[in-house]
């Protein structure tokens, strides 16, 4: 394993005015990992219904997030592909971290405030060597496969579990490991291999007995937490049999096997999937899965063979050491279509917050509405349930977003070869016909849905979304390129920003059914470009808590050298150019080239921040006799288009953080420090 920590990550770990996570047996589900404030994002898609709502989102507003207030902050690079979701704990040791794995068995603490293009992580940790994509036989995930899943992190414990996938010596593991959040150091007994065996005569059983398959099993769905139990749930990577699904428990803190469960143990397929979406989970510990395809064409009854949960959706309720299945409910036309890769557990479900409901959809796009205290099991027409209808047009891998609202709400849906659509909860039913969004149309693998809102206040409910460029409804490796959207969640058809409007803030290459994290005036948004990308308003100072400054416990100040220089601090040259001179800046002249060669018209920049401040020199638009008096400061004379210039001539938006920035380093006589 190789490790890097800085000196200053060896701390205390110090939350202020947030509710933390229960670490007993006894703790009911919803205080394990419930958002306390809007600085902690503990767990896949926010909380354990999996609403994909931060309803605690105090500074982004639907007026504050347009260019050019809203922009593209900074960018921090790791080494692997990014699908598990970002998550973000606030106020540790008066810092604001977000934690980044990787499909290179790596995970990331970096400081979420920190604008310098070159901050180091708090710690960094590797996990051993991945398992080649080449190894899996699917090329729907690559070139290596490490950790896929988002892990959960309990605030109290001051522990983040998550999964691994290694080949070591030619051998394939599945492993839990639990890191010490504010170090990244392992905790006791970290990690531990998971291997399970149940009884059944089901694909690959031997005398009457499964055995967990390392390399044809896929651990996608997040990590779910539930008092001091660690749930896993598996599917498989390209349906590649022989696989079942499984649920395995562990103890948080000895990492020991508590609970297997197996979906098909008779049959075989039937794999946990969710498109990422973790396990649910309700105020009584209860446990909520959709399982996925099962390819029986057999025609015998009964479907798949006896005792199996495949193209199911289930609920578990936990005796201790062993699940036992409280209700379920399988489509009556299962039989047809889930052979044809059209099954339910593309996207997870959704425990409807104050009902005693639960949503979920298949591949084909239909939708089921089910009463989670009895689901019916199957019956003609699905006419047990409390609504069956066609949600999307071809499915929504990943899910959807759900806002409460009153006694309502609103269910967002955008799919493969889909529009926008938000579908009105009355209580009991959704409406038809939803709002649409008419300009939204995309493709494979559709957009992947986050929602903040400061509770039900007024302007400030915002959907985001993380969408691919892709037309084609093909499955595919990879999303390509893809953008970040922002809508009004109480009118969807209403725009507010796209990362498309300015070269600056573009995204680079989207995670496929990866949501981005919103926590605190920031979008965090995981990339299978290597990155992590970062966007929030231009002049938001580093807060820690609802909007109050941060503060250090470290015994240092609160840094002002994060690349975009606070109000009434003069930054550095090296600040400027890092944040807005620079290659991929919103002010790049940068290259041989530059922009023009005229006073008036433009510099050059050159490739290095020694070269760019020499050019502006050469250009007259510094002036070394008389440093304050400088034209690039000039609301009149400079080229920028933050001063009612014309460069760059790709990004002619105007930026006031930066016009403040430059004018205040201009002022303070403009050195080259």
């Amino acid at each position: 394993m190789r490790r890097f920590a800085l000196a200053s990550a060896l701390f205390v770990l110090a939350v202020s005015g947030v509710g933390a996570c229960k670490g007993d047996d006894d703790a009911p589900a919803t205080s394990g990992q419930a958002i306390a404030s809007n600085v902690h994002v503990l767990t896949s898609r926010n909380d354990l219904n999996r609403t994909g709502a931060n309803l605690d989102e105090k500074i982004l507003t639907t007026a504050n997030v347009k260019a050019p207030t809203f922009a593209r902050l900074f960018s921090r690079q790791v080494d692997g592909q990014i699908y598990a979701q970002p998550l973000y704990v606030g106020g540790v040791n008066g810092k604001n971290l977000v934690f980044v794995a990787t499909e290179h068995n790596s995970v990331y603490a970096f400081d979420a405030d920190d604008k310098r293009a070159s901050a180091p992580p708090r710690w960094t940790m590797n996990l051993g060597t991945p398992v080649p994509a080449s190894d899996t036989q699917c090329s729907l995930l690559g070139p290596e496969v490490g950790i896929t899943s988002t892990p959960v992190i309990d605030v109290e414990a001051k522990t983040i579990w998550f999964t691994s996938r290694n080949k070591e010596n030619g051998q394939f593991f599945h492993k839990l490991h639990a890191l010490d959040i504010a170090t990244g150091e392992p905790r006791p007994n970290s990690p531990v291999v998971i291997t399970a065996t149940a009884p059944g005569n089901g694909s690959a059983s031997v005398n009457g007995i499964v055995t967990f398959d390392p390399l044809r099993t896929m651990q996608r769905p997040g990590l779910l937490k539930v008092g001091n139990r660690i749930f896993l749930g598996f599917a498989s990577l390209c349906d590649i049999a022989p696989y079942h699904g499984w649920v395995l428990g562990y103890d948080a803190t000895t990492l020991a096997q508590t609970h297997v469960h197996i979906t098909t143990p008779n049959g075989g397929e039937g794999g946990i999937w969710n498109g990422g979406v973790g396990l649910n989970a309700d105020a009584n510990g209860d446990i909520y899965y959709t399982a996925g395809d099962v390819y029986d064409t057999s025609g015998q009854s009964p479907f798949n063979g006896a005792g199996n949960l495949g193209n199911s959706v289930v609920r578990l309720h936990d005796n201790g050491t062993s699940f036992s299945v409280v209700t379920t409910f399988t489509p009556f036309d299962t039989r047809t279509f889930s052979p044809q890769d059209l099954s339910l557990g593309n996207g997870g479900g959704i425990l409807i917050p104050g009902t005693n409901l639960y949503v979920a959809g298949d591949k084909r796009g239909v939708n089921f509405l089910v009463d989670r205290d009895n689901m019916g099991g199957q019956a003609d027409q699905d006419a047990q349930i409390a609504q069956r209808w066609q949600g999307s047009t071809r499915g929504v891998p990943g899910g959807g977003v759900y806002f409460k609202q009153g006694t309502g709400g609103t269910y967002y849906l955008w799919g493969i070869g889909d529009r926008l659509r938000g579908y009105k909860f009355n209580g009991q039913t959704f409406d038809l016909p939803p709002a649409v969004n008419t300009t939204t149309l995309t493709g494979y693998p559709g957009g992947a849905l986050a929602l903040s809102s400061n509770g039900e206040a007024a302007g400030s409910s915002i959907l985001w979304a993380v969408r691919g460029k892709r037309t084609s409804t093909g499955y595919a490796a990879s999303t390509g390129a893809g953008t970040l959207l922002a809508f009004d969640a109480t009118d969807i058809t209403k725009q507010l920003y796209s990362s498309d409007e300015s070269v600056a803030d573009m995204l680079g290459n989207a995670s496929k059914f990866a949501p981005p994290t919103i926590a605190n005036g920031r979008v965090f948004v995981g990339t299978s470009s290597n990155q992590l990308v970062v966007y929030g308003l231009l002049n938001q100072p580093p807060t820690s808590d609802g909007g109050a400054p941060a503060t250090s416990t470290d015994g240092g100040a609160p840094s002002t050298n994060n690349g975009t220089p606070n109000a009434g601090v003069v930054p550095t040259w090296t600040e400027l150019y890092t944040q807005y001179f620079g290659p991929n800046t919103p002010g790049h002249c940068s290259g041989p080239g530059g922009c023009h060669t005229t006073t008036r018209g433009g510099f050059k920049c050159g490739t290095t921040k020694a070269a760019c401040f020499d050019g502006l020199a050469a250009a007259g638009l510094l002036d070394s006799a008389n440093p304050t008096q400088s034209t690039l400061g000039s609301d009149t004379d400079s080229p920028l288009s933050w001063f009612n210039g014309a460069m760059p001539l790709d990004n002619a938006v105007p930026n006031p953080a930066a016009a403040a920035a430059v004018k205040a380093w201009v002022a303070a006589g403009a050195h080259n420090d």
